[in-house]
């Protein structure tokens, strides 16, 4: 397994070399990061969902453990933001970086590569279920501390809205519309979604390596922030995904299929750059969140090659 993960953070590397020799270039990357995100990743998961059996994407236990992991990480960077004296709705930014990881530039990459084309369908489903609890969270927290005349379902109205906007989860929705309503794709556009979705990986890891050349962090800004950063990528790349695990043994007990395989990596990832972005929104927690992002990104190399070798060896022995 390690032959499938060193590789992805190789490309990653390569685009953190590239972005912080050629610093100037703002422009090339704002448009491969669009291309990431508007075209190629949207492309690989709505051909995924919508070319599966609606049967497949009924799978409780995975959406359970998913959720419940990102609830109690949300829940723990919450936590810790209270005990160092941050309340709501700053909080939540904490709470956000806890739970929020690299899901579609990262985590889709990976699962294919490690598990195949079958791991694309989880991936997609996955991709939502990060995506829209975080998010809201802290939209509704920021708005309703914000507006005191802003009513609780019209700000979870305008969290949803956005989330759902997302291209991510547009192409999920539109795939999903396919399978469930059994419409056969054209072959044109079969083929062409397929040409389209063969660049998401890599273009979608270079990237990633792009935005992490644009966070400048020194041994000062580390050593002053390490209260903050050790428990929230604590919780991120271990908590998360033991409760995850936890969740899945209670549901499935150790019937551990791509489903939950696809669970359990997920929950693993690094710390997100959408928590950045809402940090950097709500001025709160952004150099925190920038150095948590770098130090889980590099904690991960080993925790997830760990979990993907555990679990491709799990996956192999039931195959065969």
């Amino acid at each position: 397994m390690i032959k499938i993960v060193i590789p992805v953070f190789l490309v990653i590397l390569l685009g953190y070399l590239y972005g912080r020799r050629r610093k100037s270039s703002t422009e090339a990357e704002k448009l491969i990061n669009e291309y990431v995100l508007y075209i190629a990743l949207p492309a690989l998961l709505f051909l995924a969902v919508a070319r599966a059996d609606p049967a497949d994407l009924a799978q409780w236990p995975f959406v359970a453990a998913t959720l419940a992991g990102i609830a109690a990480a949300y829940l723990g960077g919450a936590l810790v933001a209270r005990s160092r004296g941050t309340h709501s709705p700053d909080a939540s930014i904490v709470g956000m970086a806890s739970c929020y990881g690299t899901t579609g530039y990262m985590g889709i990459p990976i699962l294919i590569s490690a598990f195949g084309p079958q791991a694309a369908v989880p991936a997609a489903v996955a991709t939502i279920l990060h995506n829209i609890p975080a998010i809201m969270a802290v939209i509704i927290t920021q708005d309703l501390a914000g507006r005191k005349d802003v009513r609780v379902l019209t700000s979870a109205g305008r969290a949803l809205l956005m989330t759902v906007r997302n291209p991510l989860t547009l192409a999920v929705l539109a795939g999903a519309a396919f399978s469930l309503t059994g419409l056969s794709l054209p072959a044109m556009a079969v083929s062409f979604s397929q040409f389209l979705a063969a660049a998401a990986g890599p273009t979608a890891l270079f990237a990633l390596g792009l935005g992490l050349a644009r966070i400048d962090v020194g041994r000062a800004q580390l050593s002053r922030q390490m209260a903050w950063v050790v428990p929230v990528v604590l919780i991120k790349i271990l908590v998360q995904p033991a409760l995850t695990v936890a969740v899945l043994l209670v549901l499935v007990g150790t019937r551990i299929d791509v489903w939950a395989a696809t669970a359990i990596v997920m929950a693993a990832q690094p710390v997100g750059a959408g928590a950045y972005v809402f940090a950097n929104k709500y001025d709160y927690f952004r150099e925190e969140v920038s150095i948590s992002i770098i130090v889980s990104l590099l904690v991960t190399v080993l925790t997830l090659t760990a979990i993907l070798q555990i679990l491709g060896d799990v996956l192999q022995v039931r195959t065969f």
